[in-house]
């Protein structure tokens, strides 16, 4: 008896938590399961064959909107060259009703948490006890129809085996965790509304297994929590054991309520490293009815000052996520929750579109609204009663645009200077998108320095901008990102041969060594000037970096290669 555990991931840099848990909570099993991670860029045809390789007798698919089409096909093929293996499928997919998927491909599908009851449908299938019909949370087809037992007790998340033992699989991935389950909310759009209550792992087993992440160096460790903060003294008690431990490599991840920060939040946070600890914070919209009528009672104003002060501490990494296509959320007022966001300048902007979600109340009660949304996964919104196709296709154009230029900081600093030339953040996005299209930008991909003179080719366009100063900012954003070696021919390039000996002599210095890259201490000047790299700007770039103010006045940059943040230091070459 073979059992084949597959997670079908979005990404290859992600991990699957839930076979894992799966897995841990079977131990007295372990020598009939295995485990499989692929991706949905894997093709059809590879995951049929590295499934088919394993030649199970029992195949169990973990199912989310970002892998069920993939896993369909999967099944089907599967079912028809082996129809003897048994298909069981647990997951936010597959179990709301109607259970369609059970009789065509599927013989078990797992409702809500799975680990009490695979670990039940593993004895089952094993040493035939106990019968299907005893075991609760599962739906199954039997004699031509579609059995529906009853639904198991949420589990004591005390009483689950701690998902990990081993990491070596895990190097270079994503590892999720969670600390608890449910949500204290109800908002709409999310399936987090079906279930009641907040459930907590122990305190101190939490921090036993940040420390195992630590221990084993792991770089990202994302909380799963649906709003860790919602308890603030427990979510205070972590953050605090995480920067008094901090092992300076690995970093957290979390999931907030950003209106509920306290103060004493704050005056911990401050204390973080630079990098060690990142926030996301759902905003989805300003408009005060649309915000009812999802049922979120969260205040914009308290959002907005804590994200101030967070963002006045300088470590703490922010993302705020937005949603187009929510009830009542106009095209005109959707410009408006978007304008308000950015105007906090989180470090991340997402602009999603609404998920009609099985199970959730906008995907039952979506005719109220006039909402239109796709069949297949992962649902998304089509047009509703106040927004309408077109519009939500300028609003993909403005999204496209926003994840090149600005959330993955390829020009920042120059975005900033430009964005002061429009009336709002927004109407920058929506003309550059119309130049972007009307470029035929959309069709192909671009190299970085393509997407440079892409950006350079419209902001000559733009009324009263000064031109040099935008060459500038330019230059300096590229080598913010990365150490260039050969410029485009449209920025002005640093004559070296006047300047080499100067460079050469502060290269040379210990004590620049000490004030600017002291974990290159003993490197040679040649071995620097490879890590590092010097330039010259005809504005005080980096001043408008860290201040907004334009000055007017050239002078010399360093930029520091080597660690994740390229460091940059305004320099006198004497």
């Amino acid at each position: 008896m073979k059992i084949l555990l597959c997670a079908i991931n979005a990404k290859f840099i992600h991990s699957s938590l839930s076979v894992r848990s799966l897995y841990a909570n079977c131990a007295e099993y372990a020598k009939y399961v295995e485990m499989l991670e692929l991706s949905i860029n894997n093709s059809v045809e590879f995951i049929v064959k590295e499934i088919y390789a394993k030649s199970p007798d029992i195949l169990c698919f973990s199912c989310y909107i970002w892998n069920i089409e993939i896993v369909k096909e999967v099944v089907e093929i599967i079912k028809k060259v082996s129809p003897h293996i048994k298909i069981i499928m647990g997951g936010p997919e597959v179990s709301f009703p109607p259970f369609e998927l059970l009789g065509a491909y599927v013989d078990i599908i797992v409702l809500g948490e799975g680990e009490a009851t695979f670990n039940e449908l593993c004895r089952h299938y094993i040493y035939g006890k106990p019968k299907l019909s005893k075991i609760k949370g599962i739906s199954y087809w039997h004699e031509n129809a579609v059995v529906v037992n009853d639904i198991r007790d949420a589990l004591d998340l005390n009483s689950l085996t701690f998902p990990y033992t081993e990491l070596e699989s895990l190097a270079n991935k994503i590892v999720y965790y969670e600390s608890s389950r449910g949500c204290p909310f109800s908002c709409a759009y999310c399936i987090s509304s079906t279930t009641q209550g907040v459930r907590f792992i122990d305190i101190d087993n939490v921090k036993s297994h940040i420390k195992f992440f630590m221990n084993n160096s792991i770089k990202l460790v994302k909380f799963v929590d649906r709003t860790f903060n919602c308890d603030s003294q427990r979510a205070l008690n972590i953050w605090q054991y995480i920067i008094e431990n901090d092992n300076g490599q690995t970093s957290f991840h979390f999931e907030i309520g950003a209106d509920l920060l306290l103060d004493t939040h704050i005056d911990c946070l401050r204390g973080a490293r630079s990098g060690l600890i990142q926030f996301e914070a759902g905003v989805q919209s300003t408009n005060p009815r649309t915000l009812q009528e999802v049922c979120r009672s969260e205040s914009f104003k308290k959002l907005s000052k804590n994200i101030a002060k967070i963002k006045s501490l300088g470590n703490i990494h922010i993302h705020l996520d937005l949603i187009a296509g929510l009830p009542f959320e106009g095209f005109e007022s959707f410009k408006k929750s978007f304008n308000d966001c950015f105007s906090l300048r989180p470090d991340m902007l997402q602009l999603g579109f609404l998920k009609l979600l099985k199970g959730s109340a906008l995907r039952i009660n979506y005719e109220s609204y006039g909402l239109a949304y796709r069949d297949k996964a992962p649902y998304e919104v089509l047009f509703t009663d106040h927004i309408d196709f077109n519009e939500l296709l300028r609003l993909k154009d403005i999204e496209h645009l926003l994840g090149i230029y600005y959330n993955s900081s390829l020009a920042i600093n120059t975005l900033e200077y430009i964005i002061k030339m429009f009336d709002t953040a927004f109407d920058f996005f929506y003309e550059f998108s119309d130049f972007w299209k009307n470029g035929g930008f959309h069709r192909v991909s671009h190299s970085k320095q393509a997407l440079y003179e892409i950006l350079y080719r419209y902001l000559r366009k733009v009324n009263g901008a000064d031109q040099n100063f935008i060459i500038d900012l330019l230059k300096f954003d590229m080598f913010m990102n990365e150490n260039v070696k050969n410029l485009p021919s449209w920025l002005e390039k640093t004559d070296y041969k006047p300047i080499m000996g100067r460079i050469n002599a502060f290269f040379s210095s210990e004590e620049n060594a000490r004030k600017y890259y002291s974990k290159l201490l003993g490197y040679s000047p040649k071995q620097l000037s490879r890590i590092c790299h010097i330039e010259r700007f005809n504005y005080n770039v980096l001043d408008f970096a860290h201040s907004g103010q334009k000055d007017c006045s050239e002078n010399y940059c360093l930029f520091v290669y080597g660690d994740q943040k390229v460091k940059a230091y305004n320099i006198a070459l004497h």
